[in-house]
């Protein structure tokens, strides 16, 4: 059943991060791009039709740079936490902060791709015009 977090679990969610303030922004930017890369081949197409099929193909482009930020950045961090805490270094607590952080990072992805659309889209179509 859910319910609505205790105000001292919100309070203590925001005393401290649990992850770097760098790896959230990374996630943010790796969500953003990941999130928009699709729609972004996609309306590439509408917005060149002479490059359509190319375009749609071409996600990748923007799909590409998530995959090698979340590969590079993100994943060995939280695997170093995760290793951190099976050996005691690092408390369950800051662990379940730093995946707090990390889902709420993702939302915050998730509004950012908005704002990505339309030049991720833009990008692709130059690119797709290129080739």
């Amino acid at each position: 059943v859910a319910s609505v977090p205790a105000a001292k679990n919100i309070s203590s969610i925001r005393s401290g991060h649990g992850v770097s303030v760098r790896i959230t922004v990374l996630n943010v930017a790796a969500t953003a791009l990941w999130t928009v890369g699709v729609f972004a081949s996609l309306y590439a197409g509408v917005l060149d039709p002479s490059v359509r099929v190319t375009s749609s193909t071409l996600s990748s482009i923007i799909n590409g740079g998530a995959t090698i930020m979340m590969a590079i950045f993100i994943d060995p961090h939280m695997s170093g936490m995760t290793d951190d805490v099976i050996e005691g270094k690092v408390t369950d607590t800051q662990f379940r902060k730093a995946i707090v952080w990390l889902v709420g990072s993702r939302l915050a992805g998730t509004l950012v791709a908005q704002l990505l659309l339309v030049p991720s889209a833009v990008l692709i179509a130059w690119v797709a015009r290129v080739i």
